[in-house]
């Protein structure tokens, strides 16, 4: 499956949307292409955590670290391409308690495991949800963006439910 760049409408974005996809395309290498952009919380460990912004190209994927308000890049970016992936799991974000059940509807949870042993752990929204939910899923934007990276990272049919 081949997907093309994302074409979302600047007006359905926020000024701190824009001003990351931006920063995100000036990442770039040359000849390369920006499939989708998305935000995650990124958990370090069982204590810590974060806010990314992740970039999905046709090369690699770019995990850009934001400050605690996810409106500005705080750190280095890190670069991974398909050869640099061991592993990679998606799965339904949520619990058994009520909010619990209401995010499985919306979010995901993604790992991956590079060969250099590196470890990711990401939740996002998947652009998916429908009803009183389909506000709180993220949009067209969001759902380009997962599907980018479900492809990227060896999903077998982006199009299947998680």
């Amino acid at each position: 499956m081949e997907l093309k760049p994302a074409s979302t409408p600047k007006k359905e974005k926020s000024e701190a949307a824009l001003k990351l996809e931006q920063h995100m395309q000036g990442l770039l290498e040359p000849g390369e292409t920006l499939l989708g952009v998305t935000a995650a919380s990124h958990q370090k460990s069982v204590f810590s955590g974060g806010v990314v912004n992740i970039a999905v190209t046709d090369r690699r994927l770019i995990i850009q670290p934001l400050d605690r308000r996810g409106k500005d890049v705080k750190g280095d970016p890190v670069f991974l391409t398909r050869d640099q992936i061991a592993k990679a799991k998606f799965s339904r974000n949520g619990g058994s308690d009520p909010s619990g059940i209401l995010m499985s509807q919306v979010a995901i949870q993604v790992k991956v495991k590079t060969t250099g042993g590196e470890k990711y752990k990401f939740s996002m929204m998947d652009g998916q949800g429908n009803g009183l939910l389909g506000g709180l899923s993220g949009g067209p934007s969001q759902a380009t963006a997962v599907q980018a990276l479900r492809v990227f990272l060896g999903e077998s049919d982006a199009a299947t439910e998680i």
